[in-house]
């Protein structure tokens, strides 16, 4: 059976719309002759009034919903078939409608030959990221962005992409981020740029391509965005909400889900070149999207190489105080390739399969003083990061409502860090390699259950397994003596994992009623087992109401977690001798024990999420789109150092559990036997077993808690001013307030607005003017102003505000020399807004907060696209 696949692209304006990507499942439609079904479809929203053409007669209709966004459909009263219904409410719109067999394809005039209406309708599996059944409602804000909005935006690739987006902080992993890991817990590693959602860490947010997972990158356990070129991308799905239920450890701040261009037909080539007007930073990009389709098949492939200049502390005026060779935001040369495709093998068996490679190469240097370059005392890195992937996945109609789909996932990422350190003008060559390795396989099936009057009630279940890898290597040479290797692993770990989804429609077309337009529910449940960790449960409920078309309310509660890393589990355990005179409370004098590092048994970390939202698409005003969200997470047993302040420790009642007073050498040796590395002795005197005050545990634990709420605001309205020419007016807020608890009983301390942290408020919108050959876009984005908490009294932090334009002309495929060519203009930070100062007591250090505020400055670009 051939089910109905729709998918929604709203631009994510100040949050994404309510209804997207809703499929709306179909009956049989495998006859000879189409049947007649008498309609009363009142006028309103031409995507809903399409939607239920299907539901009644049966036959799929594709379209996204960038081709109907602000369109309105005329009353259909009478009896008609599934074509006639169609062309009737697509009378006097500029959308063009294929008719076949079993299936109706509606798209604008204008689309370009490698999209939607090029691709044989019964290949396309609809990708919606917040649940596993296809057609089911909604209950989570989704933000969705399409390659085209995103390059309206001024953005060119996925790191900057989510850079723009206010729901993510830009701290944490991230190229742009200066200082050598001076400014709080954000740190330049690998030049990979990875999604923080809400704030919580790289590592608590889910990134999942054309819904599976991907490699780990670097320590971090976050996944690098921009190794998928943008040329390859159709739009990017991006759920701040707790998914766990749905999609396991990692998804506490939330998911984002990359679905790919499941085919192309012909070839685009592109090139790209880019400057700053402040210095550094020049870009030369070149990419390529080629494919083809088939009756039963299809395939593409795109490949993507930029090279990028460095910008270096000397051409900046505000960052005059540094050593003019420190690098704000490194060179990099990168290549990525990602190919996707599919083939009906037999009625009803389709195999698909996605693949991935990319490389990169960046370099940038720290120096540790300002009065000297890199070479006399300071960090030379040159980060070089390889990651592949190959996910094959197999989908069999069991029956015309059932589906079975086996998947599985091989996917690899090295990151091989060579550095120099330069102490005194002398070098020491360093390497740091960290190999995250995935092998997954999962089978699953979906399908409905039963028939409501509201509806289909539809399961999703399924399970799997997964083995994680870590491999590090950490070495250094002396000048004059041999490699020293001082860290060195590799470990692994299973996963075991069974979830189910369960959609129930309570009130739909059919039996609406006053004030009861519609009324879904939602369940979801994930069990994992995780070696050496555990096993936790996850459940997630959700609700829509709509008393109208144009209202509706929905809510999500569910559980979330995220396993400790690999890193964490695995990293070496340290002892340290310390003088007794620096302890307070230390009456005997005798030395400390002090442990740090790793070697505790640890377990999941563990979130309770919730959401509210209201959203309304007002029908007598087509085209616009109002939605609020209010959204609260409770993080608790995050890892980290249970002890602030360790010398104040020995008799503070807080830590009573960590500190073992006046030890028996039995025990003090049973310590240092766990120690790889052996005692590290500070006292200056002989290591006496037997004459120790105390041993201080301050290894990593389930200790911390970290809680954020707030509420996302997002509005679209799109609307036409004459014959082809539609203004679009979107923007998309953020307000947070979060806090932190570094271990029990600790006070909590703020986290939002605060320097190096994610500010209270993120804002981004825009106007867009479009016509059949052109468009003109301008973007505001604002990035609210922190507090400089490190000194009293506090120091305000100013915020950052930028305006972007991008002007675009599309030739169409009879323009002679021209045809099918494509240029584009854009200039980032049209004012040249700079980074507010803050102060150092280090002058070699950013004298700004480069984990929210860009470097970059004024950036102008020109592109030129040919498709062939």
């Amino acid at each position: 059976m051939v089910q109905m696949r729709s998918r929604s692209r709203f631009r994510c304006a100040l949050l994404a719309a309510v209804a997207i990507g809703t499929l709306v499942p179909g009956a049989a439609a495998l006859a000879q002759e189409q049947r007649r079904v008498e309609y009363k479809i009142e006028a309103g929203d031409l995507g809903e009034a399409l939607k239920a053409v299907s539901r009644q007669s049966g036959k799929d209709i594709i379209f996204t919903s960038e081709a109907v966004l602000g369109r309105s459909a005329p009353a259909l009263h009478g009896t008609y078939s599934a074509d006639e219904a169609v062309r009737a409410l697509l009378a006097g719109s500029d959308l063009v409608a294929q008719f076949r067999k079993d299936v109706i394809i509606i798209r604008g005039r204008s689309k370009p030959s490698g999209d939607l209406a090029d691709r044989p309708a019964d290949q396309r599996d609809i990708v919606v990221t917040g649940s596993r059944i296809k057609g089911a409602p909604a209950t989570s804000p989704v933000t969705i962005s399409s390659r085209d909005q995103i390059e309206k935006q001024g953005a060119t690739d996925l790191g900057s992409y989510i850079r723009l987006l206010p729901q993510n902080y830009n701290g944490g992993q991230n190229p742009n981020v200066a200082g050598g890991g001076a400014q709080g817990n954000n740190n330049n590693v690998s030049s990979s740029s990875t999604l923080n959602l809400r704030g919580l860490g790289p590592d608590a947010t889910l990134t999942l391509l054309n819904g599976h997972r991907l490699a780990y990158d670097a320590l971090a356990q976050g996944v690098d965005i921009s190794a998928i070129p943008l040329a390859a991308v159709d739009r990017v799905e991006v759920v701040a909400d707790g998914a766990s239920a749905l999609y396991g450890s990692d998804a506490v701040g939330g998911v984002a889900n990359i679905i790919l261009r499941p085919e192309f037909r012909g070839t685009e080539i592109s090139t790209r070149f880019a400057t700053t007007t402040d210095g550094g930073g020049r870009q030369a990009q070149v990419s390529a999207v080629t494919g083809s389709t088939w009756s039963s098949g299809g395939f593409m492939v795109a490949a993507d190489y930029l090279s990028s200049e460095r910008i270096s502390a000397g051409q900046r005026s505000y960052t005059a105080l540094m050593d003019e060779s420190a690098t704000l935001v490194p060179s990099v040369r990168q290549i990525s390739i990602v190919a996707t495709g599919h083939q009906q093998m037999a009625e009803g068996v389709e195999l698909k399969i996605d693949g991935t490679f990319s490389r990169r190469n960046s370099k940038y240097d720290n120096p540790y003083l300002n009065t000297g370059a890199v070479t006399e005392n300071g960090l030379r890195s040159n980060p070089i990061v390889r990651t592949y992937s190959v996910s094959p996945s197999l989908t069999i109609a069991l029956t015309p409502v059932w589906s079975l789909n086996f998947s599985g996932t091989i996917a690899d990422s090295k990151a091989d860090l060579h550095s120099r350190r330069y102490a005194a003008s002398i070098e020491t060559p360093g390497r740091l390699v960290y190999g995250n390795d995935l092998k997954a396989l999962e089978v699953g099936v979906q399908g409905t259950l039963a028939e409501l009057p509201g509806g289909k009630v539809k399961l999703a279940a399924g399970g799997g397994i997964r083995s994680l890898g870590l491999g590090v290597e950490v070495s250094n040479t002396p000048s004059g003596s041999p490699t020293i290797v001082t860290e060195q692993f590799h470990t692994r770990r299973a996963v075991q994992f069974a979830y189910g989804e369960l959609t129930i429609p309570v009130i739909g077309a059919e039996n609406s009623r006053p004030l009861l337009y519609r009324l879904d529910f939602t369940a979801a449940g994930r069990f994992e087992h995780y070696e050496a960790v555990g096993s936790v449960a996850t459940p997630k409920f959700g609700f829509r109401y709509a008393p109208s078309p144009d209202l509706s309310l929905m809510g999500s509660w569910g559980r979330s977690f995220k396993a400790p890393t690999l890193y964490q589990q695995n990293q070496i355990r340290q002892g340290v001798l310390l003088p007794g005179s620096i302890f307070s409370d230390n009456p005997s004098g005798l030395p400390v024990l002090l442990l740090a590092g790793g070697g505790t048994p640890l377990s999941s970390e563990k979130a309770e999420t919730w959401t509210a939202t209201i959203s309304l698409t007002p029908r007598a005003l087509s085209g616009l789109h109002l939605q609020a969200s209010y959204f609260d997470v409770a993080y608790k047993d995050r890892v980290s150092v249970p002890i602030v302040g360790a010398t104040a420790a020995l008799n503070n009642p807080i830590y009573a559990n960590l500190v073992r007073l006046s030890p028996s050498s039995a025990t003090v040796e049973a310590e240092i036997a766990r120690l790889p590395q052996g005692l590290s002795n500070f006292t200056g005197a002989a290591f006496d077993a037997a004459s120790l005050a105390a041993i201080i545990d301050a290894t990593d634990q389930n200790v911390a808690r970290q809680n954020a709420r707030g509420i996302d605001l997002s509005g679209q309205y799109k609307f036409s001013i004459g014959g082809s020419q539609t203004l679009e007016l979107s923007a998309n807020a953020s307000y947070l307030e979060s806090r932190r608890q570094v271990a029990t009983g600790l006070p909590f301390s703020r986290l939002a607005g605060t320097i190096f942290n994610p500010p209270h408020w993120r804002a981004e919108g825009g106007l867009t003017y479009s016509r059949t050959s052109f468009d003109a876009s301008l973007f505001v984005n604002h990035i609210g102003g922190t507090s400089d908490t490190r000194s009293l009294p506090e120091l305000n932090v100013g915020s950052f505000t930028s305006f972007d334009a991008t002007l675009r002309y599309k030739a169409d495929k009879t323009s002679g020399i021209l045809a099918g060519t494509e240029i584009m203009l854009s200039v980032l930070n049209v004012l040249d807004e700079k980074p507010a100062s803050i102060e150092n007591s280090d002058p070699s250090l950013p004298p700004y907060d480069s984990s929210n505020y860009s470097v970059i400055g004024r950036q102008v670009s020109v592109t030129i696209r040919k498709l062939f």
